[in-house]
């Protein structure tokens, strides 16, 4: 049932693309998530194989944006208050990817802003010394999944997105990436990670390693280093898982120091 899944989350992603203009890239269920064993070489740039294609959409942030708040590929975007399509800077080094938005989320506009997002910027701020400001966040899906969309003035209304709604939605994210070429992505909780690196396990089996993120969307000189680790609102059920979630920082924090200072990259842990 769970390749079954697959190959139809793949056909999904596949018509999407085609309907977008997407250059071709590999899907989730195809290449498995490798995990970086040891530092990435750097090829020069010189030495860098161009892409038969201009893989990078020529939107603009703002024009992609607009897009995406216009949307109505599926039905959440017929149900939902607002599109959240991002907040933070353009040309940021990290990138986080969240599940989707929430209550207080499809309310406001903007990723993690409840208690979840409170958290997601204490960490930022305590761990990595940084603002949401100076990274970039973002989802899977834009809008808002609800068990019951006639009510979206009701709380505890989540779910989890269906694979179709990825599938439609997905797209959107990786024109982010393209654009913003971050140097790394951290991808928060079990949906985010098994989307994006195309993999069954859960997060706890997954999480406190580098993987290399498996698409190459602008032709640049070096891979995306991927690093999953728990969603803020598990750490708010569970905050034992605090001190994993610790470590995880700490890793992505010697990662943008050493890319600050030139340094070879990291290791898995």
């Amino acid at each position: 049932m769970k390749k079954a899944l697959a190959r139809d989350l793949a056909a999904h992603i596949r018509r999407i693309d085609e309907e977008l203009h997407l250059s071709p890239h590999e899907l989730p269920g195809g290449a498995a998530a490798r995990p970086l064993k040891k530092p990435a070489a750097r090829r020069p740039a010189a030495a860098a194989s161009a892409p038969a294609s201009a893989p990078v959409p020529a939107s603009s942030f703002g024009e992609l944006e607009k897009e995406v708040k216009s949307c109505r590929r599926c039905a959440l975007g017929s149900h939902r208050l607002n599109a959240v399509f991002g907040v933070g800077s353009p040309k940021a080094r990290v990138m986080f990817v969240g599940e989707g938005p929430g209550f207080q989320e499809d309310h406001q506009g903007e990723p993690f802003v409840g208690r979840s997002g409170q958290l997601l910027d204490k960490i930022l701020d305590t761990v990595l010394g940084l603002k949401r400001s100076e990274v970039y966040i973002a989802n899977i899906v834009k809008c808002h999944p609800m068990v019951n969309p006639d009510n979206p003035e009701s709380h505890g209304n989540d779910r989890p997105p269906s694979p179709e709604e990825i599938a439609v939605c997905r797209p959107y994210l990786e024109r982010q990436i393209a654009l913003i070429k971050p140097g790394c992505i951290v991808t928060l909780g079990s949906v985010a990670t098994k989307v994006l690196l195309g993999v069954e396990e859960g997060i706890s089996k997954i999480r406190g390693k580098w993987y290399v993120y498996p698409r190459n969307l602008f032709g640049g000189d070096a891979d995306i280093k991927l690093l999953p680790t728990y969603h803020p609102a598990a750490l708010l059920r569970n905050p034992k898982l605090k001190l994993d979630t610790w470590e995880d920082m700490k890793m992505l924090k010697s990662f943008l120091e050493s890319e600050a200072g030139g340094g070879a990259g990291p290791m898995a842990g």
